[in-house]
C-alpha cells in the first residue's frame, strides 16, 4: 500500500492491495474455522476499515478513521457516546437481569454476570469516537459469552435463542455459532436484512409445519377409511354389486349380472380381495372385543 500511495497515487494499485489482503483474510476465515486468529482478523479489518475512510469511500466515516466497517450515520451526529449505545446498553441490561432469573451458575457464567461492562465502555468512549460499533462491543462480547455459557449449562433453555433471534437481531446484531471453544463470532448486519432472514426462515418453518400437518391428516382419513371398511363382513362385501346376481355362502360372487358363471381368473381376484377383507375384519373385531 505504501508503494502504491508514494507511486504518484496510483489509485488501482492500492484497491487491488486491499482486495488481495482481504481475500486472504476470506481465505483464512475459510480453511481455519478451528484456529481463526481473531485478533488478527480483527486488525486486517480495522487496517482495511483506515483505508476506505482515507479513500473517501466511506460517506459516514471521519478520521481517526479507527472503526470496524462501514460507518454508521450516527457516527457524525451530535449524539453523545452514552446516547449512541443506549440501545445495546438496554439490551444488556434485561439480558443479564433475564439471565439472574435463571438461578443458573458456573464459574465462568458468574464472573461474566460480575464483569464491570460500563467501565470497559467508558475507556472506549474516551477514545472519542462516536462509532456505535465500537462503542458497543464491550456489552456485544459480555452479551455473546454469557450466551456460549448458557448454551453449555441449559442446552434446552429458550434463553439462548431469544438472545441471537429477537434481542439482538432487532439491533442489527447477529451471532454466528462456532465450536464451544472459539464461541459466537459477532457480525453486524442491518437489521432489516437480518428480520427478512428471520421471517424467511419463519416462513419455511410454516410452509414444513404446514406440510406436516396435511400428512397428519392424510394418514388419518385414510386410516378411518381402512376402519370403516374393516366393519363390513367378507360375506358382505361383494353383495350389492350390480355386475354380480349370485353369491355363495361365503359370500363370493359365483354369477355375473348377465347370469354367466364368473370367470375363474376374476375368481382367483376376488378371492385374494375376500382373504384381504376377512383378515381387516377379524381385527377389527378383535380390537372391539379388546
Amino acid at each position: 500500500m505504501r508503494a502504491a500511495l508514494s507511486d504518484s497515487f496510483d489509485t488501482p494499485r492500492a484497491m487491488r492491495a486491499l482486495s488481495e489482503l482481504t481475500k486472504e483474510a476470506n481465505i483464512h476465515i475459510t480453511t481455519q474455522k478451528s484456529n481463526m486468529d481473531i485478533r488478527g482478523l480483527e486488525s486486517i479489518a480495522r487496517w482495511v476499515t483506515k483505508m476506505v475512510g482515507i479513500f473517501g469511500l466511506d460517506a459516514n466515516a471521519s478520521p481517526p478513521y479507527d472503526g470496524l466497517g462501514w460507518a454508521s450515520s450516527i457516527s457524525n451526529s451530535k449524539l453523545s457516546a452514552k446516547e449512541i449505545v443506549e440501545p445495546y446498553s438496554a439490551v444488556y441490561e434485561k439480558i443479564t437481569g433475564e439471565v439472574k432469573g435463571l438461578a443458573l451458575h458456573s464459574e465462568v457464567l458468574d464472573k461474566l454476570m460480575a464483569v464491570n461492562v460500563n467501565s470497559e465502555f467508558n475507556t472506549v468512549a474516551s477514545s472519542g469516537t462516536k462509532d456505535p460499533e465500537v462503542l458497543a462491543m464491550p456489552y456485544l462480547r459480555t452479551v455473546s459469552k454469557i450466551r456460549d455459557e448458557l448454551r453449555k449449562l441449559a442446552p434446552t433453555s429458550p434463553s439462548k435463542n431469544q438472545i441471537r433471534d429477537n434481542d439482538l437481531t432487532n439491533l442489527g446484531v447477529y451471532l454466528d455459532d462456532r465450536s464451544d471453544d472459539l464461541g459466537a463470532l459477532i457480525k453486524f448486519i442491518p437489521r432489516e436484512e437480518l428480520l427478512a432472514q428471520k421471517e424467511e426462515k419463519a416462513a419455511k418453518e410454516r410452509e414444513k409445519a404446514a406440510a406436516k400437518e396435511a400428512q397428519r391428516l392424510a394418514r388419518e382419513k385414510e386410516e378411518q377409511a381402512k376402519a370403516e371398511k374393516a366393519k363390513v363382513s367378507p360375506v358382505d362385501m361383494f353383495k350389492g354389486e350390480e355386475r354380480f346376481s349370485a353369491w355363495d355362502e361365503e359370500g363370493m360372487p359365483t354369477k355375473t349380472k348377465e347370469g354367466e358363471d364368473v370367470p375363474k381368473s376374476a375368481l382367483k381376484k376376488l378371492r385374494k380381495e375376500w382373504e384381504r377383507q376377512k383378515k381387516a375384519h377379524e381385527e377389527w373385531k378383535a380390537k372391539g372385543a379388546a
